[in-house]
């Protein structure tokens, strides 16, 4: 089942003996489109100005609730890494975090979200934890830092669409799927050249992402995107059924990513 991310934002998140905050963004891996951390809100029980916190430690979410429960506590909150607030997160970030919580290095499989990675208690994952020595080189060239994948859904929010021909519209949330968390599609609003007309946009059929023109760029052109079937957001818990996405890869003569 798809979900939007706006929609997750304000969830409560449930320790294993108490609250730990409210989601406040999302990081996602710009490369697979995949969603790899919630943003959580502590209040003022923290001193770290951000923290993430993976799916993988997710044991349930209660929609109806608006709650997410965790197999996490404040104490181990408190002692992971501290991450600062409106900086990216390195992989050398990434890698204590992982590394201090023991989830999976999704960063080492192929396969975009659930597929084989390094779990706990692995002899080769010791191995993989060698920051110190990839990273000698760059320190000496003055980089402190190696970038990660990792962008926030907050700062993606807005963005303008470009076209093969036009630039249109801009991102107005993120469909993500809550069995593995990939992003099928990008919610366009499209208000500037169809009025009244939301479209959706699979990450698959992406040319590039300008972060500094904050623009995505997509290999449609502006008349494919008007005729494309129009996205009206369905009444019942399925906000995109499986008809529509049969009609809207039709339209663009694209591989449907459930028959891969």
């Amino acid at each position: 089942m798809l979900r939007k991310m706006k929609d997750l934002k304000g969830y409560t998140l449930h320790g294993k003996e108490e609250d730990l905050g409210e989601v406040e963004d999302f990081y996602f891996d710009q490369e697979r489109f995949v969603m790899r951390y919630v943003v959580i809100d502590t209040g003022n029980w923290l001193k770290h100005e951000q923290t993430l916190i993976s799916p993988e430690a997710f044991e349930e979410i209660n929609y109806k609730t608006e709650e997410i429960f965790v197999n996490l506590n404040s104490e181990e909150l408190k002692e992971g890494p501290s991450i600062k607030k409106n900086k990216p997160v390195s992989r050398e970030i990434e890698e204590k975090l992982v590394n201090h919580f023991e989830w999976p290095i999704y960063w080492t499989s192929p396969y975009p979200s659930s597929g084989p990675a390094v779990q706990p208690g692995s002899m080769i994952r010791d191995k993989i934890f060698n920051y110190a020595e990839s990273t000698a080189e760059q320190k000496q060239t003055g980089k402190e830092d190696l970038e990660s994948n990792l962008r926030s859904f907050n700062e993606v929010t807005g963005y303008h669409i470009q076209a093969e021909d036009e630039e249109f519209g801009h991102v107005e949330d993120l469909f993500v799927d809550e069995e593995n968390w990939v992003i099928r599609y990008l919610l366009v609003d499209t208000r500037n050249i169809l009025p009244g007309k939301d479209v959706l946009i699979a990450p698959e059929w992406l040319e590039n992402i300008s972060w500094n023109d904050e623009k995505i760029f997509v290999n449609k052109t502006k008349e494919e995107i008007k005729s494309a079937p129009e996205y009206q957001e369905e009444k019942s818990d399925y906000l995109v059924d499986r008809d529509y996405e049969e009609k809207l890869y039709d339209h663009y003569d694209e591989l449907k990513y459930w028959q891969q």
